[in-house]
C-alpha cells in the first residue's frame, strides 16, 4: 500500500489501538515516509526502520 502525506494523519489514527504491533507500507519518497513517522504521536527510538526500494520508494516497517 502507497501512501501520500495528505493521508498520513488519518491512517495513522486508525492503525492505534490498545496494543502495538508492527505495520509496513510504502511510501513514494523518503519526505512522506518522515512525515508519517513524525505524525502525532511520533514514533521513539527503536520503532521505525527504512528501507529503500529500487524503484525509488520506501518501505517503512513501524511500531504503532
Amino acid at each position: 500500500m502507497t501512501i501520500s502525506t495528505a493521508d498520513a494523519p488519518a491512517l495513522k489514527n486508525a492503525l492505534r489501538s490498545g496494543v502495538k504491533t508492527w505495520h509496513v507500507l510504502t511510501f513514494p519518497n523518503s519526505d512522506d515516509a518522515v512525515h508519517f513517522v513524525n505524525v502525532d504521536p511520533p514514533q521513539g527510538a527503536g520503532e521505525v526502520c527504512f528501507s529503500n526500494r529500487p524503484d525509488g520508494q520506501v518501505d517503512l516497517m513501524f511500531f504503532l
